[in-house]
């Protein structure tokens, strides 16, 4: 079956948006930089351990394994419609069921019996997906659903080995509300962000310090960036953007010297939550805005669709557990403001109905638990 690939064709269409050289405040909705993605692998593994169902079914070999997972199938077809709450109680029950029925078919393909047995898996894998596409498509879904089905659906808490950075994260982001931005003009604006840029870039990465006040003094400069978010139109912010992705690069890369100043996992988890904090307080500056101006020009319209409907494109499973509670609240009260929104927006231009994005974000969700359920199996 050839597999979902909504976020890629997103991915695509948003690159070339991006590029559009009057579009410039596109620069901050980006999806996750590329050094994030490689790094991600070695906290990832844990993540997946982690969130990987307990083996609650007993089978005595692979035909009886391959027996209950078909019956699974034959339950989930029996439902005409199924509400969200549904629709999340079997595909916990699809996760649990899955992780046993594997671990017997492994265990009796290294004693060489029934090798059809791991085809098979894959066949009615395959015929559940294409049944839960099915019963998403057969009552109309909202953000509040995909909400309700990320925070239902992104598995445990972290595993104990990531556990403590993540409080300790949690509480250097928390402390960053506590300072307040004193507005500027936009010219001040502009100089103070380059400038915060040119200093992190001059003075480097030698320390895990080095990284904490990039971080914080971009925060910042960053909430002074969005208080004027709907008056940039056409000026040009790629220094910013060219600056940034540069401090980025370093930031990663200091996890690769002999003598690394910062674990893979803490920059992970650091810059996982500078991400999901950048857009959810660009999402929610997009709401304010809606509520109070008039959008007449399509382009700015697109924009703040674009911006506003960032979380629901790039936070996943893992961003999501890694959310605090706060955001998650956030996260929420952002689904119940989209319909409202989407109306206001109306001139601008998204290449897919709108009406119809948190179906296919389910669908795609519900997609990459089985590609990442097969990744965490085959460590």
């Amino acid at each position: 079956m050839e597999r979902f690939s909504l976020k890629r064709r997103l991915h695509k269409w948003q690159m070339k948006y991006a590029q559009h050289p009057k579009r410039t405040v596109s620069l901050f909705i980006r999806w996750r930089n590329n050094h994030t993605h490689l790094l991600i692998i070695p906290i990832l593994i844990l993540y997946l351990s982690g969130c990987s169902s307990k083996e609650n079914h007993h089978f005595q070999d692979s035909d009886e394994a391959v027996h209950a997972y078909s019956d699974l199938l034959y339950q989930i077809r029996l439902h005409e419609k199924a509400s969200t709450d549904l629709i999340i109680d079997l595909v916990y029950e699809w996760r649990t069921l899955s992780d046993s029925v594997f671990a017997c078919i492994s265990r009796d393909s290294i004693n060489n019996k029934n090798y059809h047995a791991k085809s098979a898996y894959g066949i009615i894998n395959d015929s559940i997906i294409l049944e839960f596409e099915r019963l998403i498509d057969s009552n109309s879904r909202n953000f509040k659903d995909y909400c309700h089905v990320l925070d239902k659906l992104s598995g445990p808490k972290l595993p104990e080995e990531t556990r403590g950075l993540v409080v300790s994260a949690h509480k250097f982001f928390r402390s960053m509300d506590s300072v307040t931005v004193h507005q500027v003009d936009r010219k001040h604006t502009i100089r103070i962000y380059e400038n915060m840029l040119e200093s992190a870039l001059s003075r480097g990465i030698q320390t895990k310090e080095d990284i904490l006040h990039f971080l914080r003094t971009e925060d910042v400069a960053f909430r002074l960036f969005l208080s004027h978010l709907s008056s940039w139109g056409d000026t040009s912010l790629n220094n910013i953007k060219v600056k940034t992705e540069a401090q980025t690069k370093s930031i990663f890369e200091s996890t690769d010297q002999k003598q690394p100043v910062i674990s893979k996992s803490e920059i992970v988890i650091l810059m996982t939550m500078r991400n999901n904090r950048r857009l959810l307080q660009n999402a929610c500056t997009c709401v304010t805005d809606i509520q109070k101006l008039s959008f007449k020009d399509s382009n700015q319209a697109t924009a703040y669709l674009w911006m506003l409907l960032q979380p629901w494109l790039s936070i996943d499973g893992f961003s999501y557990v890694l959310l605090s509670q706060e955001e998650k609240e956030s996260l929420k009260k952002l689904a119940t403001e989209m319909p409202q929104a989407f109306r206001q927006l109306e001139s601008g231009y998204f290449p897919i109905d709108l009406n119809e994005l948190p179906s296919l974000l389910l669908k795609a969700y519900i997609d990459n638990l089985y590609t990442t359920s097969i990744c965490n199996k085959n460590l």
